[in-house]
């Protein structure tokens, strides 16, 4: 008959964005700590509050797997001596293994006999392998941790307390000080201390003391209290994933309530209103059908309806303080000219090692005309890029963008029609810092893609000038978020030109190798990265990555062509990777040379010949395929090493001509031909 288990960690509050990460950490230990002890289950579910992490184990089998095996003891040339008498190894070996001589028997391994005991080893009953439990809590992992009393372990947030039931059992144990029993506790200020029962009346008994322990139970409550107060007010509420997530993360009985703000305060942005809502009071917001933003936020509380009149009033006086700061910072933003904030960026470094902000603004146009031109981008959308570029940061000088600089280049475009700006170059401001994260929304004008590659890519090529680079896991200026993030352009625009050419162009890498190779083995990780996430072979993203050329989409096409034919017809992969790895091996090391078609010797020599000189664009696999066979007959009728110095050459040439065309695209040396 099956059971069913409960554990509950009772603790001070956990941090939101910790918790349901630790939850599954728990759920994750707990079942490979029962797979280990052998001990068969059917479902564990996770559950948890700020002050609790519990999982329910179901289908928990009575005792572990009992287990036959056979253990291997030394050579019968050690385990007996002359006399056919048992040796002290053989001995300690059975007495080790809890058996007797009469127990053993002989078995020959690879022409050599051993000494073999078989075992039975019986299943302990459930309770028992519960309770090492201890080590399974003791073994998890926090980003931080707090020690307490005179403890010496370390958790996330002080224990308090520990329950441990099997079915209506407690199955004790002691951790940090704290014993495991039935016991629980309420919500801290509306519930009291409970008993619990069992494991199935959990959920249940803890809702009688005001918890609702089931995440996702909770998430969904808050989600429908909020839509339901929308509809009843005919309002539209946003409900942002990331902020429904946290509020369920700090509450244990939820309760919707709004309030409102006085409407002056509307005359502030609306993404200001927004961030000091969402981002500073963790509140939502409304709008009318429209999408205008209303004077009322909406919030969460720990706790049930009583009393929340004085709830309310207090949020409003909290919120009232933060955007009173809004609209100061507003109205004073607005009473300097667009001078005023660019004269400040002369006075604040990009960091200590580099230039000025406005230094930065300066020199940005040049960059945008280079990457502009190797995109044969539009002439008025270089013209607003490049205007865009000379005012770009100046909202990082506002009061506004200093108190929620989460909105920096969104202030700035806000502000760009009070300053006589265009809306082309208001939203290449506002878009300069996308992507904001990997797989994050992009830059949608022209000139917005141009301001932002540009951006980043001089904010690579001066941090790495003065080896501000990333080194393992360490990267404090986000310099893999800007490579990544002007990989993410280039790849959704299907921009085709060689970064390499590009970067060669800028007066600080053209006559500076070591820089030029780190900032390629940069994006060549960047792009390794982008291709992992797309399930490319290891080895086809290395060939990819080994190609002379840095062109970005063309190395994505490549990949993804290259696996798309393994996966759909290996035989021809493997004869392509065959074929061109044999010229490439020959070809690499051969001199840069004319073909002369006229020395050819054999037809699979001119045929061959006539594909090297025709080589052109198109799909590279395609191209590839057709030079399978006449590189298959060229090898079986001619020696590239040939006595006559002429014909040699030549034929090098050959080769090397055909290696110079597929080392644009990918190193097949890196390819597995045999898998």
């Amino acid at each position: 008959m099956s059971k069913q288990y409960l554990l509950e960690i009772g603790l001070e509050e956990i941090p939101a964005r910790f918790l349901q990460s630790l939850s599954l950490q728990l759920k994750e230990r707990v079942e490979q700590f029962l797979q280990a002890e052998r001990i068969e289950f059917e479902n564990i579910t996770p559950l948890s509050t700020p002050r609790r992490l519990s999982v329910i184990v179901d289908g928990l089998a009575e005792k572990q797997e009992d287990v036959s095996e056979v253990a291997k003891g030394p050579a019968m040339k050690i385990a007996k001596d002359e006399a056919g008498n048992w040796s002290k190894a053989a001995l300690g070996f059975l007495r080790g293994q809890g058996a007797t001589p009469e127990d053993s028997f002989v078995e020959s391994i690879k022409g050599v006999e051993y000494l073999h005991v078989k075992k039975f080893i019986p299943g302990q009953p459930v309770e028992s392998v519960l309770a090492k439990l201890p080590q399974v809590i003791q073994a998890m992992t926090f980003p931080v941790t707090m020690h307490w009393n005179q403890i010496e372990t370390s958790f996330i947030r002080p224990i308090h307390w520990i329950v441990s039931l099997l079915d209506s059992e407690v199955v004790p144990f002691e951790f940090v000080g704290v014993t495991a029993d039935r016991l629980s506790r309420g919500h801290r200020f509306l519930g009291h201390d409970v008993l619990i029962q069992s494991p199935a009346t959990y959920v249940e008994q803890l809702k009688q003391e005001f918890v609702m322990v089931d995440f996702v139970e909770r998430q969904a409550v808050i989600k429908a209290q909020i839509e339901d107060l929308a509809a009843n007010q005919q309002w539209v509420v946003p409900i942002d994933a990331d902020l429904l997530e946290e509020v369920t993360a700090i509450v244990e009985w939820p309760t919707v309530f709004y309030g409102e703000f006085e409407t002056n305060y509307l005359e502030v942005p609306e993404q200001v209103l927004i961030t000091a809502m969402r981002d500073h009071q963790r509140y939502f917001y409304a709008t009318d059908k429209t999408g205008k933003l209303l004077p009322y936020f909406i919030s969460v509380r720990n706790g049930n309806a009583e009393h929340l009149e004085q709830v309310i009033k207090g949020n409003r006086k909290v919120l009232r303080a933060r955007l009173e700061d809004a609209l100061f910072f507003y109205k004073e933003d607005l009473k300097r000219p667009l001078s005023y904030y660019l004269e400040k960026l002369e006075h604040v470094n990009e960091h200590f090692k580099l230039g000025s902000l406005a230094a930065k603004q300066r020199r940005i146009g040049e960059l945008i005309l280079m990457v502009a031109d190797a995109i044969h981008a539009d002439e008025q959308a270089v013209q607003d890029a490049v205007a865009a570029s000379q005012v770009y940061k100046y909202d990082l000088m506002t009061q506004t963008v200093g108190e929620f600089d989460e909105l920096q280049g969104e202030i700035g475009a806000v502000y760009a029609e009070h300053f006589g700006l265009s809306s082309a170059v208001a939203t290449a401001i506002k878009e300069q810092y996308l992507p904001k994260s990997s797989g994050g929304a992009l830059p949608t004008a022209t000139a917005s893609q141009l301001l932002a590659v540009a951006d980043k890519l001089d904010t690579l090529i001066h941090y790495f000038k003065v080896e501000l680079i990333p080194t393992g896991s360490n990267d404090p200026y986000a310099l893999r978020r800007q490579a990544t993030g002007i990989v993410e352009i280039v790849l959704a625009n299907q921009w085709k030109f060689d970064l390499n050419a590009l970067l060669l162009q800028h007066p600080l890498v053209k006559n500076d190798e070591p820089l030029l190779a780190a900032l390629q083995e940069f994006f060549k990780a960047r792009i390794a990265v982008a291709l992992e996430r797309e399930h490319i072979d290891y080895d086809i993203i290395q060939a990819v990555i080994a190609n002379k050329q840095l062109v970005l989409t063309q190395m994505v096409q490549t990949a993804t062509q290259l696996q798309a034919k393994k996966a759909q017809e290996p035989e021809q992969y493997r004869q392509i990777v065959e074929a061109i790895t044999r010229v490439v091996n020959l070809g690499a090391k051969a001199e840069v040379a004319a073909i002369d078609v006229d020395l050819a010797q054999t037809v699979s020599e001119t045929a061959l010949i006539n594909y090297a000189l025709s080589l052109g664009l198109g799909n590279v696999i395609d191209v590839l395929q057709q030079l399978v066979n006449p590189i298959q007959a060229y090898f079986e009728e001619n020696m590239v090493n040939a006595e006559d110095d002429a014909i040699r050459q030549n034929r090098l040439a050959t080769m090397r001509t055909l290696t110079d065309y597929v080392l644009d695209y990918m190193d097949p040396r890196q390819l597995i031909s045999k898998f």
